[in-house]
């Protein structure tokens, strides 16, 4: 039996500078990858059994639905028309996606967040520590020395170093994890990746794509036993062509995300840059005193760094939108091939041979979807990268 292998390969970063890299993560052995890959693999394995029935129940309500928007009429108002079966079928198909995604793995977004977290509310309390600490006494038994102050801004050093350890062994995982998908990615193109603002979906996309190749190699399986019973193997078959139009309402939906969301915010950035770039220039044209020129044109290079890297950001988000929208096209082409053969074919071995030779399409779709990632060349484009990305997300 052919397995379905859907492999999200993401391009490689060979020009990046890492130098800066603020973790060292060459520390990790080969035991501790080998215990993230074994506990990721046995949560792959119970998050399957789990949502197993509820994806199947699913499956079965989306095939009935399908079924029903060919012959339905374009409006109606007594009966269902096809504009209403058809948010019946979306909600379905979004009810799978919560349950392929509902995984410990996406545990990664909180962790990281959360310390990143700590790690400002420490820093805040360092600085007003340093703060206090100008004014505090020598010795003291009722007041808090400058020796205690150090202590604590020290204890605070170390939580902080903690955090930022915490966040690199996240990414090891994240990498692990992947790994064991079929998809090679350093820690390095990792924190990339997560740099990203549309990193989450990517990843997200990837350990659902994980789930379907399970759920559909199940289906072959069945598909196989009940090579006797043709209605049984067609509606295994519905199943998988189910599976193929969520493939295709999951591009959809980040195709809209990157052109009605992340495009635009950054031609709002763009935009606003452009007037700052503008106004700073006539402060310096028309400013004579030199220390004062000189803070502007500090001003100057940065937010022409926010343009370049804003640019860049653009440029990088519409390269991923033809490459999704490339992808999109041979699924729709799959999917119309799916439909047809469901209706025409009559032997339960000619499907189940359909589903094998379509493992070919399923592959060259996912290696459409190769999204182009922007290779930091110093870790001040990183900083300012990751500074765009919290301001897309905020605004």
């Amino acid at each position: 039996m052919q397995k379905l292998l859907i492999i999200l390969i993401l391009s490689t970063l060979s020009n990046a500078n890492w130098n800066d890299n603020l973790f060292n993560i060459t520390s990790f052995t080969k035991k501790s990858d080998e215990n993230s890959s074994a506990k990721a693999k046995r949560l792959h394995k119970e998050h399957f059994n789990d949502i197993w029935e509820d994806v199947i129940d699913n499956l079965e309500d989306g095939l009935e639905i399908s079924k029903k928007i060919d012959k339905a009429p374009n409006s109606a108002i007594f009966v269902d028309d096809k504009k209403s079966l058809r948010k019946k079928f979306d909600n379905v198909l979004d009810n799978i996606i919560m349950l392929l995604l509902n995984d410990n793995l996406l545990n990664y977004r909180k962790n990281i967040r959360d310390s990143k977290n700590n790690i400002n509310a420490l820093e805040n309390n360092i600085l007003k520590y340093r703060e206090k600490k100008i004014t505090a006494p020598d010795e003291s038994h009722l007041k808090t020395t400058k020796n205690e102050y150090n202590q604590k801004i020290s204890d605070m050093q170390k939580a902080i170093n903690g955090h930022k350890q915490n966040i690199a062994n996240t990414k090891v995982m994240v990498s692990s994890n992947l790994k064991d998908m079929g998809i090679n990615l350093s820690v390095q193109q990792i924190d990339v990746l997560l740099s990203r603002v549309d990193g989450d979906d990517i990843i997200a996309m990837t350990l659902m794509m994980d789930v379907l190749k399970q759920i559909t190699t199940q289906l072959l399986g069945i598909m196989q036993e009940s090579a006797e019973e043709l209605n049984h193997a067609k509606k295994y078959y519905g199943m998988n062509m189910v599976l193929l139009e969520l493939v295709v309402y999951v591009q959809d939906n980040l195709i809209r995300k990157i052109e009605h969301k992340y495009i635009p915010k950054i031609d709002n950035i763009l935009l606003d840059t452009r007037k700052i770039l503008l106004k700073t220039s006539k402060k310096i044209s028309s400013e004579n005193n030199l220390q004062r020129k000189s803070i502007y044109n500090q001003n100057y290079k940065a937010q022409k760094l926010t343009f370049k890297v804003a640019t860049l950001y653009k440029r990088n988000l519409k390269d991923e939108l033809k490459q999704i929208r490339k992808a999109k096209d041979v699924s729709v082409k799959n999917l119309d091939v799916s439909k047809n053969t469901f209706e025409t074919v009559s032997l339960s071995s000619d499907l189940y041979k359909i589903i094998s030779s379509s493992q070919n399409i399923i592959r060259e779709v996912m290696k459409l979807q190769i999204p182009n990632i922007i290779p930091f060349k110093n870790i001040q484009m990183r900083d300012k990268f990751m500074e765009l990305t919290d301001k897309i997300k905020k605004d």
